[in-house]
């Protein structure tokens, strides 16, 4: 049933109606309150405050900007574990325990070196944006053909929500990346301050 966006007109004891047209239906499940495209600050239910009173919601006004989906230049020591712009799976603990194996590794070399602070390069946040952009047409294909909604800007995509999209060579590759990240030791895309004033 393709509601073309306008909602349903009615729904009666066996059936759902829409665009005057009546889909009779054994179970109807509601689904309400699920949120997954609106702002970090809202579904965390707390506002991120960066370098200079910034908040994550003003850097991110026209669309998430991170390195691997981690880290957003100007919140050092900020590490967030979400879909946007990371990995994404329908085993989303898998993807949540591959996340966490990550933000270890980078904790526990940053504890052994004396560090105190973490935080990712302009550089290393500007190309992962890209990357993101430059592999979201297919994200942006599967988005303009689903029902409009808010979702998907009623049916019109914005550059907000492709820089918003998950990583989109898909959870495998996404992991493998990471892998090869730490397998390669000196931690590209990432600065690391011994003093909390850096």
């Amino acid at each position: 049933m393709d509601t073309d966006g306008k909602g349903v007109d009615r729904i009666t004891e066996h059936s759902v109606w829409a665009n005057g047209v009546e889909y009779p239906v054994d179970c109807l499940i509601y689904a309400t309150g699920f949120e997954v495209g609106t702002d970090y600050a809202r579904r965390a239910g707390y506002e991120v405050h960066g370098r200079d009173g910034v908040t994550l919601t003003q850097k991110w006004a026209d669309g998430a900007a991170t390195f691997q989906g981690f880290h957003s230049r100007g919140f050092p020591n900020c590490f967030i574990v979400s879909v946007v712009q990371s990995g994404f799976s329908v085993n989303f603990p898998h993807m949540l325990d591959e996340q966490a194996k990550h933000l270890g590794y980078i904790l526990n070399r940053a504890e052994t070196q004396g560090m105190k602070l973490i935080e990712a390069t302009q550089e290393a946040e500007d190309a992962w944006v890209q990357t993101i952009v430059e592999m979201a047409q297919f994200n942006v294909k599967f988005l303009e053909a689903c029902t409009p909604g808010y979702y998907n800007n009623e049916g019109r995509p914005a550059e907000r929500s492709v820089r918003n999209g998950s990583y989109g060579g898909g959870s495998p590759a996404f992991i493998r990346l990471l892998e090869q990240w730490r397998a390669e030791g000196s931690m590209p895309g990432l600065e690391f301050a011994t003093d909390w004033d850096a």
